[in-house]
């Protein structure tokens, strides 16, 4: 049985490596959103050029309508966190690349 899914990379523009990040609170909320989160993520940090927040991470499900929704979960958590110490955080889909797992 095969499997859909993608690999994803999240920015999350106006959220900087700045005082109001180093919030040791908002650090321990983003880390157990990804600790419970059912997929892996592979990278979390701040892109070199832009400064901004980002993760990078896969889903799979049985289906890619799943799989979606899954992630949709994840950055509507992140972002709700993020939102209440950055009022204009905004997330964008840097890249998602699809793939069908063959079992």
């Amino acid at each position: 049985m095969s499997k859909k899914g993608f690999d994803f990379q999240l920015e999350v523009e106006n959220v900087k490596e700045d005082e109001k990040f180093n919030n040791e609170k908002m650090i321990k909320e983003i880390q157990e959103i990804i600790d419970t989160t059912p997929f892996p993520i592979k990278n979390i940090g701040f892109y070199e050029k832009s400064g901004n927040f980002a993760i990078e991470g896969q889903v799979v499900r049985n289906t890619k309508k799943e799989a979606e929704a899954e992630y949709t979960i994840f950055k509507g958590k992140l972002l709700e966190i993020l939102k209440r110490y950055y009022e204009k955080a905004k997330a964008i889909d840097r890249m998602k690349m699809y793939f069908t797992t063959i079992y």
